[in-house]
């Protein structure tokens, strides 16, 4: 049976994360009974771009600190590492190791702070060497809701180990949500991690990956399987399964557990830590609930694009950059998203920093998404 520990943590304050990641793994059994002594350790929070901490949109700097003392208290050697959303060259984690907050822990906790610029290619996909290299993999992903695919675990968090705009193509090979999660799924069974960490003390609820609201849940779940532990956080925040399409995928494929009743549940009890009131992706409500024959269907009266908000738009061009179709243009006159060529892979939506890009719906559309 597969387990997942679950433990409360109410703030990021040093000292709690760290006696709360250590408990989620005592729980499972211990350090010792997943890292070896002298093993390597890729340690892979989830960056999606430069922003601060506090902003939600990142595994949070304590979070890793508390895992590079988990990694070295087992007597192995840690490394940092992850290739940004925003699909540039390496160079630009420099940036990202920085704002989040990464740079100032790997140099306080003396680790390694390694870049994604060698590529192995694998079933068709480029994986990072590092994540190749390492003999063990600690996921650190983030509980956020996802415009495209619901929701970002522990899964979705392997996406990283594809650098920068290699993203871009697989994007483009599958624009679509239910398309999209085999790619991430496909990803993930390449670079399964050993185990995963998610933080979930202050979460994203609404138009996540990045656009949405932080709200404290106030948790700290572990497992091996990082499947699981992706399906313990949807029902803790109250996703329906049917909506919960990456796991779906990953249990389908039979390489993790996503039935609840066959998932030990370890530390607190499930039920009095789920969230009240958490809000998902109005993008994603509708089109994922219904068959693909009938999203064909009704593909020519359902409206649902991303339009730039001028008045926000900061011209960094992060969002052209990213785009798979090519159909965004940025200059000093206008800053405009071409909806004859977009693919609706909603891209742009997910790295821009500002939050200038929005989805517009029409009546239609509004009445389905609703809720």
């Amino acid at each position: 049976m597969s387990k997942v520990s679950i433990v409360k943590c109410k703030n990021y304050d040093r000292d709690k994360v760290e006696e709360a990641v250590f408990r989620s793994v005592d729980l499972l059994g211990g350090i010792e009974n997943f890292i070896k002594k002298g093993d390597t350790v890729l340690i892979k929070p989830n960056l999606l771009s430069a922003r601060l901490p506090e902003e939600a949109v990142c595994t949070h700097p304590e979070i890793v600190r508390a895992a590079i003392r988990l990694v070295k208290k087992a007597g192995a050697r840690p490394i940092i590492g992850d290739s940004p959303g925003t699909f540039f060259g390496v160079e630009a984690v420099d940036e990202v190791y920085e704002k989040t907050g990464m740079k100032k822990i790997a140099e306080e906790e003396d680790v390694e702070l390694v870049r994604f610029d060698k590529l192995r290619r694998l079933n068709g996909y480029p994986i990072a060497e590092c994540a190749l290299n390492a003999s063990f993999i600690l996921s650190l992903p983030k509980l956020k809701t996802h415009a495209l695919t619901v929701m970002t675990g522990a899964v979705k968090n392997t996406f990283g180990m594809v650098p920068g705009l290699f993203k871009v193509q697989c994007h483009r090979r599958r624009p679509s949500p239910k398309n999209f999660v085999k790619t991430i799924v496909d990803v993930y069974e390449i670079t399964k991690p050993d185990l995963s960490i998610m933080d979930s003390i202050v979460a994203m609820e609404g138009e996540g990956p990045a656009a949405g609201n932080p709200v404290n849940l106030g948790l700290i779940l572990a497992g091996a399987d990082g499947v699981s532990v992706d399906a313990v956080a949807s029902h803790i925040v109250g996703v329906p399964s049917y909506k919960d399409i990456i796991v779906n995928e990953a249990a389908r494929r039979g390489i993790g557990e996503a039935d609840m009743s066959k998932i030990e549940i370890l530390g607190e009890e499930i039920g009095s830590v789920k969230a009240k009131r958490f809000r998902l992706p109005q993008t994603t409500n509708a089109v994922n609930a219904l068959p693909d024959f009938m999203m064909n269907i009704l593909s020519a009266v359902l409206n649902f694009k991303p339009f730039i908000y001028e008045k926000l738009c900061k011209k960094c061009g992060i969002c052209k950059q990213s785009c798979p179709g090519e159909a965004i243009t940025i200059d000093t006159s206008r800053s405009v998203i071409d909806g004859k060529i977009c693919i609706r892979c909603f891209c742009c939506y997910e790295v821009c920093p500002y939050k200038a890009i929005y989805i517009k719906k029409n009546l239609l559309t509004r009445l389905l998404w609703r809720g």
